[in-house]
Formats: structure tokens, sequence, C-alpha cells
């Protein structure tokens, strides 16, 4: 078994943290509401894509490095369609985003690319 690279643990752990950032923004930003079910939605989805994320990067995770390069952009993609319907708070909006492009910089390293596809034959 090879040993984890530094930055797909970072990778990883960035997905966590994206994870929690979403939960946190959910109870910070509930109003109570006509429009409290979209808001909800939002970042509990958001959250899921974030920690689906996290699991992809894991030492058994299934995903290739395609499926994980797709799947960050379509969770940044995502968070960039809730901040335009507003769904989402404008901030923690880009903050997700930020972290959602951190992860892709840690993909696109390449010793990143080399493990995660080695490790998924």
């Amino acid at each position: 078994m090879e040993t984890m690279p530094r930055i797909v643990k970072i990778g990883g752990a960035l997905g966590f943290v994206g994870g929690i950032i979403s939960i946190v923004c959910l109870a910070v930003f509930f109003e109570a509401g006509e429009q409290a079910l979209m808001v909800m939605g939002a970042y509990m989805l958001i959250a899921v894509m974030f920690f689906a994320l996290a699991g992809g990067f894991a030492r058994d995770g299934r995903w290739s490095w395609n499926i994980l390069l797709l799947m960050t952009f379509l969770t940044v993609g995502v968070v960039g369609c809730f901040v335009v319907l507003d769904a989402v708070d404008l901030y923690a909006g880009t903050m997700l985003a930020v972290v959602g492009a951190l992860i892709v910089i840690s993909l696109i390293a390449p010793s990143s690319k080399t493990w995660t596809n080695r490790m998924r034959l």
C-alpha cells in the first residue's frame, strides 16, 4: 500500500471543511419564512456535495481523478448557481467557492493525479 501524498490529504480535509462551513451557514442564515425550505435545501445540498468530495479523496474511495475533478467543478457550479438565485448568502457562497477552488488546485498537482489513478485500478 502506498502512502497518501500530502496534497491528497489536504484536498480531503478541504472537502470536509467545506461541508462543515455549509452546515454552520445553514444554522446561521436560517430564517423562518416562505423561502426557508429553499435556503435549507441549498445549504444541505452543498454540504452533501462537499462531504462526497471528502469521501472521494479517501484511501479506499472509488472515484478516478476525472470523476473527482468533475465533481469538484459541479460543486463549485452549484454554489455559484445558488448565489445567483439568492438562495445562499454572497459571502458564504464566495467562501465555499474559494474552498472548491482550493480543492481543484489540490487535484491539479501531478502527485494527486498519479496517486488517485493508481489507487483506483
